[in-house]
């Protein structure tokens, strides 16, 4: 039952790549949709051109009856009365192909050739008067009309300028020639976005998306095995952007290749370092309890001694301490109503008993200037940690008082712990708060400021070296309320 199940979950499995597989293949990716957008665009620009070339085509097709309607009411003027037969007159306005036309001259009577009468319920269009708009409306209107239609079509003739020629004629014809038309524009016009989509689609095909496959598929292939060997192809030549974005994700893609694994190698020592320091613990504790069994011997030598070997083991317990420490996941805070002024009391006991224990003679202040009763929401252990490593770090430096003061802004509470010792050296003030900066002292590995940091980090606060000289350095710690 299970090996079934088993195989029914591949087979499934198998089913749904084949169909990712599918979708991938038949997408609407890049280079077609550059394609549609080509066409697209084409095609709109053709239909914007069609506009005023079907108006031009109408009105050139009507001039031309105007001109045929002229030329027959001229052959009125060959006859002595201006008078012509019915048959003759049916064969002038075929030949014309209008239906009636009247010529409207100065000082000269009107001349008409009449099949139809003219009346006032047919369309008339003046093409004297009309503009690029109407003339475009006109001819669009006329498209979109059904079956015979007679119109009223006035206008001028070029062998009869100052006369005014009106003619009546079927629109029928000139829809079908305007039908015909519009089929082979659109025919060219398919034919033209066609062949210029395609040159556009291959260029950019080349120029474009194949550089864009080709970057893409690396991309992928480093995200899935980013420390992985270095197989890459030599950089684009190219001198556009395409290039430019090609040898910026090569010159990426090495330097975060050598970070990486600089980083592994770096976590792999930390790993190794962190069981080293525990088993040091284990041995430094050890150490300390013969160092005690030594400092009550009865030998004067011995007990001289014993105080240094002490404080030696003490300083490599704390080295280990901070190192495992610094190597561990950041806390999570668990957030509480904190007494800030008996928190910096109980750290200055603290740090002054180990002053005592390290040197009897050494004198330390600890100032606590925090008001009675001021409060704010912390992890009290933690924020323990950090006064302890600020002041354990300015004794060390060789301060002997640190004061702690503490105000509030609205919604924020600013701690400064000041102290009297020689200040930070010009250059580790920009990388004061960064691991192993500060171990140049015997027996400080440098970590106490960066777990500092890293603490007041993880309440929402920051923690910045507010001043620092000769006279003394003040750190200032900025904690939500």
């Amino acid at each position: 039952m299970a090996a079934d199940v088993t195989l029914h979950a591949q087979a499934q499995a198998q089913a749904q790549a084949a169909a990712a597989a599918r979708r991938r293949r038949w997408s609407f990716g890049l280079s077609w949709r550059i394609l549609g957008l080509v066409v697209v665009a084409l095609m709109t620009a053709e239909v914007a051109v069609f506009l005023p070339s079907i108006a031009r085509f109408r009105y050139v097709y009507l001039n031309q009856l105007i001109e045929s309607g002229t030329l027959a009411a001229l052959a009125l003027d060959a006859t002595p009365d201006n008078m012509v037969t019915d048959q003759v007159k049916r064969t002038l306005l075929d030949h014309a192909r209008v239906d009636a036309v009247v010529l409207v001259e100065p000082d000269k009577p009107k001349r008409a050739l009449l099949n139809i009468e003219p009346t006032p319920e047919m369309p008339a269009f003046n093409l004297k008067e009309e503009g690029a708009l109407m003339l475009i409306w006109d001819a669009l209107k006329a498209m979109t009309n059904d079956g015979a239609l007679y119109i009223r079509v006035g206008g001028q003739s070029l062998r009869l300028p100052k006369a005014m020629i009106w003619i009546v004629v079927d629109e029928l014809p000139m829809r079908i020639a305007m039908y015909q038309y519009a089929g082979r524009v659109l025919v060219l016009s398919i034919i033209i976005a066609l062949f210029t989509a395609s040159l556009l689609y291959l260029a950019l095909r080349w120029l474009v998306i194949l550089p864009l496959q080709g970057l893409s598929a690396d991309m992928v292939a480093f995200r899935r095995a980013p420390e992985g060997p270095a197989l890459d192809p030599p950089p684009s030549r190219r001198r556009d952007e395409i290039g430019v974005v090609d040898r910026e994700f090569r010159n990426l893609q090495r330097e975060l290749r050598a970070s990486l694994r600089q980083k592994s190698r770096l976590a792999e020592i930390g790993a190794a370092t962190n069981k080293i320091n525990h088993d040091l613990r284990n041995m430094l504790s050890t150490a300390r309890l013969l160092s005690d069994r030594l400092a009550r011997s009865q030998d004067e030598r011995t007990r001289v001694l014993a105080p240094t070997i002490l404080n030696t083991i003490d300083r490599a317990a704390r080295l280990a301490s901070d190192a495992i420490e610094y190597v561990r996941d950041k806390p999570t805070p668990r957030l509480a109503a904190i007494d800030l002024a008996d928190l910096v009391d109980e750290v200055g006991i603290a740090l002054q008993e180990q002053g005592e224990e390290n040197d009897p003679n050494l004198l330390r202040t600890w100032v606590n200037e925090v008001a009675a009763g001021e409060t704010l929401h912390g992890d009290r252990d933690l924020l323990y940690r950090v006064f302890v490593n600020l002041g354990r770090n300015a004794y060390e430096a060789g301060a002997s008082s640190v004061t702690v003061r503490c105000a509030r802004d609205g919604r924020r509470v600013f701690v400064d712990v000041v102290d009297n010792g020689p200040g930070v050296p010009d250059d580790m003030v920009h990388d004061i708060f960064r691991p192993f900066v500060g171990g140049r002292r015997a027996g400080n590995a440098g970590l106490g400021l960066a777990i500092a940091h890293e603490l007041v980090a993880v309440h929402g606060g920051e923690i910045a070296l507010a001043a620092t000289g000769p006279q003394g350095t003040t750190f200032r710690i900025d904690l939500p309320t």
